[in-house]
């Protein structure tokens, strides 16, 4: 039997649309990553000065586009409509509190907590932003930001949207079509404007991409130097067969599927993290990380819309955007995948529960871990040695300086690259899940594309080991992500829409409306006689 490459790609199925965004996203981010392999240097100086432009002239528009987000989300949550149940009022949640609590957060994060969690504080510890009217020491504000960033507003500004938006129009109402641009279909018809919509989601798809490049990078390198810095293996060779192994685990997890390959994953990831987490305590600068932690939440809590709408006008400084503006469009393009994720696995659950484990748990469960990371490399004795690795080789060498003069750090670092390694697999699980569905319409798509696009992403997390430093790799988030941007208001109005449409105005319960090629059902006897007896 000679199989055909549509077969083999998974797009057997796939219509003429579909056939072409595959064709189109695929070969534009094959082509970024050839040039990456290929001349490192120039894809690193293209990106950072494509991100330095992005930052100067949109990173206000990041800022201000997060607050909007956050105040729309936060009303449509806390609204009648926050009551509304994805699938429908009968709909069943599919995974228990656990799985579905580690699935978010596993995936929702990836291994920034632990890879920011070290060179943010640090970097804006010595280098605190200019004109900031607050009273703070530098290590508590640093952690403030910290806090801002990975924990709240942040945690609420992203993912939400899309992921009621997903809830609501493809679970809820129904809209036939698994894709991002349908969520659009209630503001510009999907029949009259198919390019339109192509557009959306093939802008979706890069941005995906982009996001996940960015942490795959990010992971790379810090796999990379924690084995170097911690236990002397500065073999690239190594770091590559470990990527290989983690591939090879990523592989057997996408032919597993969604509930045995990405749960399990999660679950061990999560428990992983408790381990890293607990032995840090034991192991670290206990006082120093708790009384830390609890002065940069006190900073945190007291200034939190100052700190996030932090500006310097009419400067050349750009550190709000090169931070703030960082975090927003890294948010942004992590948006499309996590929140369409979070949507499917969220099935049978409220909005507000949606809320619940998107945003509260996952920021008390960040909070904690950000307080213990910030407080272990800022603390005396640690800050002197972890900030001179930072400037002189930056966050990946930081990490492994912090590891190695802990007690008991080549325990700890082996946890650590234990629970990036889960972060890496899930977070790869979940994105090529959500954009080969994106790709192909269906809620369930068949594994050989789901492969293709993970061979893709390894591909960017190999040729991430060659760019220099981390300025490159920032950029791919930021780059990729700002088209989709402009889309992002309008499918917060289209859930608003689309949750009016299903709730009722009169007892506020859900409803089934029948569909508009539905005819009506004929009135009965019964109901003539009824009516003639009230007119009576």
């Amino acid at each position: 039997m000679k199989l055909s490459p549509r077969y083999i790609f998974g797009l057997e199925d796939a219509d003429g649309a579909e056939l072409a965004l595959f064709i189109v996203a695929m070969g534009v981010l094959l082509g970024l990553a050839a040039v990456g392999l290929v001349d490192p240097s120039l894809l690193s100086t293209t990106m950072n000065g494509a991100f330095d432009w992005v930052l100067k002239w949109f990173g206000w528009w990041f800022i201000l586009l997060g607050f909007l987000l956050l105040v729309l989300v936060t009303g449509l949550t806390f609204s009648k409509y926050g009551k509304l149940r994805i699938g429908g009022q009968e709909a069943t949640p599919d995974f228990d509190t656990f799985s579905w609590l580690s699935m978010v957060f596993t995936v929702g994060f990836g291994a920034s907590i632990l890879i920011w969690g070290v060179g943010e504080p640090i970097s804006i510890a010595n280098s605190p932003p200019p004109n900031m009217p607050i009273s703070a020491t530098p290590g508590a504000l640093a952690l403030a930001f910290m806090y801002i960033h990975e924990v709240f507003p942040g945690l609420a500004m992203w993912y939400l949207p899309v992921g009621i938006a997903f809830g609501i129009i493809v679970y809820t109402q129904g809209v036939g079509e698994y894709k991002i641009g349908a969520m659009l279909g209630n503001l510009i018809s999907v029949e009259d404007h198919r390019w339109f919509h192509w557009l959306v989601n093939l802008s979706a798809i890069v941005a995906s991409i982009g996001g996940i490049a960015t942490t795959l990078g990010f992971s790379a390198q810090t796999v990379s130097s924690i084995l170097g810095g911690t236990f002397g293996l500065e073999s690239a060779s190594l770091t590559y067969l470990l990527f290989a192994v983690i591939g090879a685990v990523f592989l057997f997890d996408v032919w597993l599927g969604l509930r045995e390959g990405i749960r399990n994953a999660a679950r061990a990831t999560m428990i992983l993290i408790g381990i890293a987490m607990a032995l840090l305590i034991v192991v670290g600068p206990t006082l120093y990380m708790f009384e830390l932690g609890l002065n940069a939440t006190g900073v945190w809590l007291s200034n939190m819309l100052r700190l996030s709408l932090y500006t310097v006008p009419g400067a050349a400084n750009t550190w709000a955007g090169q931070w703030t503006g960082f975090w927003w469009a890294w948010w942004a393009a992590w948006s499309i995948f996590v929140g369409s994720f979070v949507a499917r696995v969220s099935k049978g659950r409220t909005i507000r529960e949606m809320f619940l484990v998107l945003v509260i748990a996952p920021a008390v469960l960040t909070w904690i871990q950000h307080s213990l990371i910030g407080g272990w490399v800022l603390a005396p004795g640690y800050r002197e040695p972890v900030t001179a690795a930072y400037t002189s080789s930056g966050i990946p060498a930081s990490i492994a300086t912090a590891l190695s003069i802990t007690p008991f750090g080549k325990l700890l670092a082996v946890i650590f690259v234990l629970v990036i390694a889960g972060y890496i697999i899930t977070s790869l699980d979940s994105a090529v899940f959500m954009v080969s569905a994106i790709t192909l319409g269906d809620e369930d798509p068949n594994a050989r594309i789901r492969a293709w696009w993970g061979i893709l992403l390894a591909v960017f997390g190999v040729m991430s080991l060659q760019l220099s430093g981390f300025g490159a790799i920032e950029s791919f988030a930021g780059v990729l992500a700002l088209p989709f941007t402009v889309f992002l208001l309008a499918i917060v109005y289209a859930s608003y829409r689309a949750a009016r449409e299903i709730l009722g105005a009169t007892d506020d319960s859900i409803i089934t409306e029948p569909k508009p090629d539905e005819p009506s059902q004929p009135a009965t006897d019964a109901d003539h006689t009824s009516e003639d007896e009230s007119t009576n």
